[in-house]
């Protein structure tokens, strides 16, 4: 085995941009091989160019929705750096709109690549930790996986379903030596929100306003605190949902407008 396959490694859905770019521009510049997986394969090439090419990366493009393209993404990622230390799931979409004009098809397919493309990306990376004695598991969850928010049902459906999801992984793998944990970030500046804010059906202001931080988070200090559940410095650290909302959560006196 050579140095590269001694690498410690991270397998990244949704790589190609927002919160999964900046994870494998961490990760990457910590030292560990990276693989990037999304479903547009020009948008993990961009960020390859971005990496250390010293470190070792690998691209890879299909859909979580698919355990098939998770389980081979997951081999492909051991094969080449020798282990699977940490996965980041960053893969997810989101719709605003009226929960009675919400959209069947849009609220399927929120679950099947939020909940399920999770769910997919997590066992086929668990079956490989379990058997090699430890890893870690990053999940991208949201302050609306705890609270509700007006025409957000399905993404906020997803997310709850996220962080138990967390919890329960967290309580079954935990004696094989496998963490679960996620990060909850409040909006963040990712080109989907940057999309949404420039077609002016994102509540900037009061979204800034409710976080006692007054601004989003950017895609690095979410990335940062991944990198942080993914370390042994949070070796000790299962179950958890770990806010990155500049204290979102926590505001209780926030005062809404009426209509």
């Amino acid at each position: 085995m050579d140095m590269q396959q001694k690498r410690k490694s991270v397998l990244i859905t949704g790589a190609g941009s927002g919160i999964g770019r900046a994870a494998a521009l961490r990760f990457n510049a910590e030292g560990y091989g990276v693989c990037l997986f999304d479903i547009k394969e020009a948008a993990i090439k961009e960020v390859a160019a971005e990496l250390n090419p010293g470190v070792g990366s690998l691209c890879l493009t299909g859909s979580v929705t698919e355990l098939s393209d998770m389980t081979d993404a997951v081999a492909a990622t051991r094969d080449m750096f020798g282990t699977l230390d940490c996965i980041v799931t960053s893969a997810g979409v989101v719709k605003v709109e009226p929960a009675v004009d919400a959209d069947p098809d849009f609220f399927r397919k929120t679950m099947e690549i939020n909940v399920m493309g999770t769910w997919f990306t997590a066992q086929a990376a668990g079956r490989v930790m379990i058997e090699q004695g430890f890893g870690a598991i990053v999940m991208i969850g949201s302050v609306y996986g705890s609270g509700g928010a007006p025409q957000r049902t399905a993404y906020c459906a997803s997310k709850g379903a996220v962080h138990n999801l967390v919890r329960s992984l967290a309580v079954e793998w935990g004696p094989s030596g496998v963490r679960v944990n996620a990060v909850a970030p409040t909006g963040v500046r990712t080109p989907m929100v940057q999309d949404l804010i420039d077609r002016g059906i994102y509540d900037l202001a009061g979204v800034e306003g409710r976080a006692p931080l007054r601004r989003l988070a950017e895609p690095e200090e979410v990335a940062a605190a991944c990198y942080f559940l993914a370390s042994d410095e949070a070796r000790m650290t299962t179950g958890t949902i770990l806010p990155v909302d500049g204290g979102w959560i926590a505001n209780g006196y926030t005062l809404g407008k009426r209509d």
